[in-house]
């Protein structure tokens, strides 16, 4: 029995000394490095096409009236005023605000954290304003001096400069402003006064032109897929619109009362838009 657990013994330590001669013969396991992290990160190249809705205000429209007399005096009147008419010309000084809304189309090329691009919208507008101010009067005539301001649409052509923060656009934007400038002017002289007698006196005039001016403003942005929102402050500039009044009633038909206003909005508006191509791109850190 001895001599067996003597064998047994020996037996053991030649197995296991041999598994551990080839343990030992074995190659050490080659260090492999972990993949690095990535994250996707908005892409804002692209085309794109949205609608805009807001709201404008007005800066003052700042009058600036004229007249050819053709004997009437009404140039004297709208100067220095008559008696009776102490404080001559009271045409008002309009802010023509109100709402708005229209259609986008641009294109956006990023270059690691900068995007340019461009943008062309139109929309249709209700910026309006009209008022009447009357003059009673002691002697001759009572006056009525109207006025009125509107733009019923008006688009921009603009470039883009902006700061991309992954899916988070902040911008600054300038370029080309045109758009519709209506005005109406009037003037309405009726008798009244102690022993005032005489006819009514009209002058009413309306012009609407197409200007040309200019925009800047800002905006910011945020990505969800495709889709983008946005909120956007615009300053648009058209320039001044000038309108006639001429005789409505006949007398003093020589007789022509010009006013010039500037057209000039301050606006905000909220932009939804849908880009074309890849949102995305993958970013090694």
């Amino acid at each position: 029995m001895f001599t067996v657990k003597r064998f047994l013994a020996a037996l053991a330590i030649t197995i296991f000394g041999l598994t551990g001669a080839q343990a030992a013969d074995l190659a050490a396991r080659p260090y492999t490095k972990a993949p690095p992290a990535v994250a996707a990160v908005y892409d804002w190249t692209g085309f794109y096409v949205g609608g805009n809705v807001g709201y404008g205000w007005g800066e003052r429209a700042d009058p600036a009236m004229s007249v050819i007399d053709g004997g009437s005096g009404l140039g004297a009147f709208l100067t220095t005023g008559f008696p009776g008419f102490p404080s001559g010309n009271l045409y008002p000084n309009l802010k023509p605000s109100g709402v708005f809304g229209g259609l986008q189309i641009g294109y956006d090329k990023q270059f690691g954290t900068w995007v340019v691009g461009a943008v062309a919208d139109i929309q249709a507008a209700d910026f309006k304003a009209s008022r009447t101010v009357s003059t009673p009067a002691s002697t001759c005539c009572n006056a009525d001096e109207s006025l009125s301001a509107k733009i019923n649409w008006f688009g921009t052509v603009r470039g883009k400069l902006g700061f991309a923060a992954n899916d988070w656009l902040f911008y600054g934007t300038g370029g080309l402003a045109y758009g519709e400038a209506k005005s109406t002017l009037g003037f309405v002289c009726t008798p009244g006064g102690v022993g005032c007698a005489g006819a009514t006196i009209g002058f009413a005039g309306s012009q609407s032109e197409t200007k040309v001016g200019w925009s800047a403003g800002a905006g910011v942005s945020k990505a969800i897929g495709q889709w983008n929102v946005g909120i956007e402050y615009l300053h648009v500039d058209l320039g001044r619109s000038s309108v006639t009044a001429t005789s409505t009633t006949g007398f003093f038909t020589a007789t022509t009362i010009t006013a010039s206003q500037r057209f000039v909005e301050d606006m905000a508006r909220v932009t939804v838009n849908y880009k074309f191509g890849p949102s995305a791109i993958v970013a090694k850190y």
